[in-house]
């Protein structure tokens, strides 16, 4: 076929969701083809990065003619990403100009990370991009029963660069009434908000979803449970994937709890019902997916079972389009149809970050992993943990220090045994074995941003 430098034109239906499910995955793979093959030779056309990394391996958009071609193409990191900033700001100054695939003029949004470890990393929208974010975003609402109209109640951080504005235009592109006023107010406004404005949904961290239940009757003199929340979309960090944590938070709120991942990206994915709590990949006609391990970086095939670090390829997008991207998530593959939706695709989980992978004594270790473990002796333990180390890096001299939050009504004489319950399982099902200090319900701080798991301690 021709290989038209052009960025392609996707219809960009509003029914686009129900014809996704329709495909075979014959189909599938065949129109992720089409558009695999048309993205690549637009991202060489007009990335100064894609295009110097691909001749690097002697690769030009014409010599893609398998899916083990696309494997060939470099991958990309969080890493390179900033280094090809940092490129562009000594050549042209601003931090754009290796990846972005359109004229500035043409941008509508900058959006990405914070920034707090050094230099922010950004993606650039367009206009068309945000349509297509707004459409995969609908297939996610309209899956768990969001309607058009509905008062969704916004509970991430405003200024978090993903989860602030750009959600909130995917929202309202959906037809919500959403309510903007942000974490950072603090949880006695945000409640009292609530309880003026009676929401029907609230999108949060799973952490901040908890933290705002367990000061809700302080506050209001009411449990969360009567404000009348009946949908909660959970995402940022691990949590609303996890059985007891699910549980601990539909419980207190009376509603149901969704863990999903995506917004200004096409990897998205978001859980229905099922207890297992599994995200459905409801973007794959967008999205090339890859796993790979993340010490030997090999290949490791898409299929049922499957555990390695994801790299994606953005399908349909203009300004950044990101290939064989990795996030540094490590997620897990189910391919068996669910038992609650019906849902035949891809579902996966993400188990944590490969920058958070410990290794200890020779065993890989993922500190959600640990809070999984943790969190099944609910209500015994709050399910809030902390990982102390004395330096930062993935090798750990044993043993490993855990802070675990025990539930309230454990005395002072059922800690012991709490404790060797604690070690019994974790060695069985993480195969490590921590040196545990149980400390009391509330000890470890509740934040409105992705709380962290792991601490560094200072050293002198």
């Amino acid at each position: 076929m021709s290989l038209d430098p052009k960025m392609e034109h996707v219809e960009l239906q509003e029914d686009a969701f129900s014809d996704i499910e329709q495909l075979s995955r014959e189909q599938l793979r065949e129109l992720q083809w089409t558009r695999l093959q048309r993205q690549v030779a637009y991202n060489f056309r007009n990335s100064p990065y894609y295009r110097r990394s691909m001749e690097a391996v002697g690769m030009r958009p014409e010599d893609l003619k398998s899916w083990e071609d696309h494997a060939r193409v470099p991958s990309m990191d969080k890493h390179d990403h900033r280094a090809a900033q940092e490129e562009s700001l000594a050549r042209f100054g601003h931090p754009f100009g290796m990846l972005v695939c359109k004229p500035l003029e043409a941008l509508v949004m900058l959006s990405g990370t914070s920034g707090t470890t050094g230099l922010p990393t950004f993606y650039t929208v367009t206009a068309r991009d945000l349509t297509l974010y707004s459409r995969l975003m609908a297939r996610k609402l309209r899956r768990i029963g969001l309607r058009p109209g509905d008062r969704v109640l916004h509970g991430f951080s405003l200024s978090m660069m993903v989860g602030g504005q750009p959600l909130l235009q995917t929202l309202m592109n959906y037809g919500a009434c959403v309510v903007p006023i942000g974490a950072e107010v603090g949880s006695r406004r945000l409640l009292e908000f609530a309880k003026l404005v009676k929401p029907r949904a609230m999108v949060c961290t799973p952490s901040y979803a908890e933290y705002l239940a367990e000061n809700c009757m302080e506050v209001l003199g009411r449990p969360i449970k009567d404000l009348g929340l009946e949908l909660l979309m959970c995402g940022g960090e691990p949590g609303a994937g996890l059985p007891t944590v699910r549980a601990r938070i539909e419980g207190a709120y009376g509603a149901r709890l969704h863990d999903y991942t995506g917004v200004i990206h096409t990897f998205h994915g978001i859980s229905c019902g099922a207890p297992d709590a599994w995200m459905h990949f409801t973007s794959e006609d967008y999205c090339v997916l890859e796993l790979r391990d993340p010490d030997t970086r090999k290949p490791i095939p898409v299929q049922d079972g499957a555990i390695g670090e994801m790299l994606y390829t953005e399908l349909g997008i203009e300004a950044t389009p990101l290939m064989r991207y990795a996030l540094g998530d490590v997620i897990s593959i189910s391919t068996r149809p669910c038992s609650c939706c019906g849902w035949r695709g891809i579902s996966f989980k993400i188990l944590g970050r490969a920058d958070d992978m410990l290794i200890v004594k020779g065993v890989n270790v993922y500190p959600a992993a640990i809070r999984t473990v943790v969190a099944s002796l609910t209500p015994r333990t709050t399910g809030q943990i902390r990982i102390q180390l004395d330096q930062p890096g993935h090798k750990v001299t044993p043993p490993l220090r855990l802070v675990v939050e025990h539930g309230e009504g454990v005395s002072e004489d059922q800690l012991p045994a709490l404790k060797t319950e604690l070690e019994a399982l974790l060695h069985d099902q993480v195969k490590v074995r921590p040196d545990i200090r149980l400390v009391a319900p509330g000890s470890l701080a509740r934040t409105h941003h992705k709380t962290k798991i792991i601490e560094v301690l200072a050293q002198d």
